[in-house]
């Protein structure tokens, strides 16, 4: 069986909003982990949340994203050195927590297509990852690099883009990150490009074609299980859903219509969709 997750921002309007509830409202909705969002991990109080998380029989995941000031792919050597120490913060955030991998948007900044030349944006991404890829692989966490639809990222939109990317790269510890709404924009078919990726799966994301909550669109769950069967994906299923259109998070992201008031009762039905309908987890 694999691991069930849900990632905290689902609850929050604000991506300052308190995460230590939010891992108590995870547990009761039936998930086994919490994802944790590690926008500024120099704020996080890593200890008292490995605390919680114990106290209520959880276990984390942990997740980023890079911004305009700290995109490691930049030819100003002080912002990739501001997203490399950023990394550095958050995977030893993820030791401290006990997550295996840090995921999300780690390999350039989230929304951001520069002008110049993107060839070499990628050759210095590519620079970059092997350096933290050695740091991610002495704490013994294994980085994934997010495949992002065109509308919030260019390095790698498709599988086939990452995995070459991955190629260059040549870290065990740098894996790919898939994402069933981001997949559903940019492959033809969902379950040949979880197929293609294969033993370079390092963590999956469960999103409905509109960002709700899995089992409320036309995702087909059941060829998306079968191809991580195929492949013996081990790793987590983290639910990634974002229903509500209020606060930044939601504007952040382009949720202008809700999915659903019952956050707690949708995130329960989650579960029982994931792990007894479709059996993914």
């Amino acid at each position: 069986m694999r691991s069930l997750g849900i990632h905290l921002s689902y609850w929050q309007t604000s991506w300052s909003d308190d995460l230590l509830p939010l891992i108590h409202r995870a547990r009761q909705a039936g998930f086994d982990g919490a994802e944790f969002p590690m926008l500024n991990p120099q704020q996080m109080d890593f200890q008292k949340i490995k605390t919680i998380l114990d106290s209520e029989g959880m276990r984390a995941t942990c997740s980023t994203g890079l911004s305009s000031q700290t995109d490691i792919t930049h030819p100003d050597p002080a912002i990739r050195a501001a997203g490399l120490a950023i990394l550095r913060q958050c995977l030893e955030g993820a030791q401290v927590l006990g997550s295996p991998v840090l995921v999300g948007v780690t390999y350039a900044a989230w929304g951001v297509f520069p002008e110049g030349n993107w060839d070499e944006r990628r050759k210095t991404c590519i620079t970059s990852l092997r350096e933290v890829g050695k740091f991610a692989g002495d704490l013994g966490i294994t980085l994934c690099l997010e495949v992002l639809n065109r509308f919030e990222g260019y390095l790698i939109p498709t599988v086939e883009k990452g995995l070459a990317l991955l190629d260059e790269v040549g870290s065990s510890n740098v894996k790919l990150h898939l994402d069933t709404f981001h997949l559903n924009i940019e492959e033809a078919d969902l379950a040949e490009a979880i197929r293609k990726a294969g033993k370079q799966v390092g963590h999956f994301h469960c999103s409905e074609n509109h960002r709700g909550m899995p089992g409320s669109g036309h995702i087909p769950w059941k060829l998306i299980k079968g191809a991580l069967d195929e492949i013996d994906y081990r790793g987590w299923i983290v639910v990634e859903s974002f229903i509500r259109p209020e606060g930044e998070v939601g504007k952040g992201l382009f949720i202008w219509q809700s999915r659903g008031d019952d956050l707690d009762g949708l995130a329960r039905r989650a579960v029982t969709f994931l792990r007894k309908d479709i059996g993914i987890a």
